[in-house]
């Protein structure tokens, strides 16, 4: 066998060796932000509930960044980054249910979640996984155009069109994960451009 037959082994290996790579990334980076949320959901609900101060940094949970960590997630340092974002999103959400209602109104369940995956009571709950992520994505993109007074337009965003996001083969259809990652995207997006403009 030549170099050239070689060479085309070799690519073939080093490709498929990227796509799982890119592949366990992916997985590990949803199941981080997951779990980051629901942490911070239920940090920001406590210190809400408890009359303390806005403050995600002061977590415990958060600075360590590393719940539920399995040495299969990847590196250390990935798994911390999507974990702390999902805590920043889930602990905005906890500790403004409770401060928007002045309570839990008794909707919540021990772990923050309320039942059908529906996180919080209420009319506006989110669904986990694709929703939470959509409205995490479009919140912070319409608090950008808000404060930057461009046009209200989550359509016209990257994320919004492409709509996968933290998907992973477990969570099902690919369509349907895109279909509930718009409709959180545009959810966060609004509350986001209100929020923004009231930052100007």
């Amino acid at each position: 066998m030549g170099a050239r037959y070689w060479k085309t082994l070799l690519l073939v290996i080093s490709a498929c060796v990227a796509l799982a790579t890119a592949a366990g990334a992916q997985g590990f980076g949803g199941r981080a932000f997951e779990r980051g949320y629901r942490e911070g959901v239920q940090q920001g609900r406590e210190d809400a509930r408890d009359g303390r101060a806005y403050r995600v940094e002061v977590s415990r949970v958060y600075r360590g960044g590393n719940a539920g960590y399995n040495n299969r997630d990847g590196t250390r340092d990935a798994y911390r980054d999507e974990f702390r974002r999902g805590f920043v999103n889930g602990y905005r959400d906890g500790y403004g249910r409770v401060r928007d209602r002045g309570n839990d109104q008794g909707r919540w369940d021990n772990d923050g979640w309320g039942r059908n995956g529906r996180l919080g009571g209420g009319g506006r709950g989110y669904q986990e996984p694709a929703f939470a992520r959509g409205y995490s994505d479009g919140w912070e993109k319409g608090v950008d155009d808000g404060r930057d007074r461009d046009r209200y337009d989550p359509a016209r965003h990257g994320d919004y069109k492409s709509a996968d996001n933290g998907y992973e083969r477990g969570y099902g259809s690919k369509d349907a994960y895109k279909n509930n990652y718009r409709t959180g995207f545009r959810q966060g997006y609004e509350d986001g451009y209100r929020d923004g403009g009231r930052r100007r």
